[in-house]
């Protein structure tokens, strides 16, 4: 038996321990494997304006694609940024679809020029998509109060003051702090191979 997922997927040896489950047809990896990756899809979805309903939508659209082309992906480190613009492409394509006549003329771009535009735009989507969570990953991992002085900075963008209050810290210390967290968040995201 294998065995059960750590959460979150610590590793890229993780998501490929993981994806070789999924392939296999284990239920509860496939659960784990989207319960990972859904908060990265609704992110796509959501800063692309839609509604809740439409990001439902993109949701179910995207694992679908992933369920049926799972195997046809090779390589494992490359999946978060595949759902990433598959999400992407959906959330397009529902704003396409979404789009009335006389908005669409007014682009100034034939069909053609509009898909382009929309492919590059999923890719940079999915390039941000793929490295915030990563980002979020990394922070799960590190845990207690580098977490959280990372997270109220970069993730909240609170005040230095603010930081200080909700850390109980000392004005001085917040700078030295900061510097040795995000030390610990480079070496966790190197050591998973996030950063590669």
């Amino acid at each position: 038996m294998i065995a059960p997922l750590k959460s979150p997927i610590a590793q890229r040896s993780d998501l490929e321990q993981l994806v070789g489950r999924c392939r296999k047809g284990d239920q509860l990896a496939w659960k784990h494997l989207v319960d990972h990756f859904s908060g990265l899809v609704y992110s796509v979805a959501k800063r692309q304006g839609l509604s809740e309903e439409e990001s439902a939508d993109v949701f179910q659209s995207t694992f679908l694609s992933l369920y049926q082309n799972l195997d046809r992906i090779e390589a494992t480190g490359a999946l978060p940024k595949w759902i990433a613009v598959t999400a992407a492409n959906a959330a397009y394509r529902t704003l396409r679809a979404n789009r009335t006549h006389s908005s669409r003329t007014t682009t100034g771009m034939d069909l053609n020029e509009l898909v382009a535009s929309e492919e590059a735009s999923a890719e940079e989507e999915a390039v941000i998509a793929s490295q915030a969570l990563s980002i979020r990953t990394g922070l799960k991992l590190l845990g207690g109060k580098c977490a959280k002085l990372l997270s109220l900075l970069y993730l909240q963008e609170s005040t230095y003051d603010q930081v200080c209050e909700e850390l109980g810290m000392p004005m001085g210390s917040l700078g030295p702090t900061r510097s040795r967290c995000l030390a610990k968040l480079r070496k966790i995201l190197e050591d998973g191979g996030f950063l590669n």
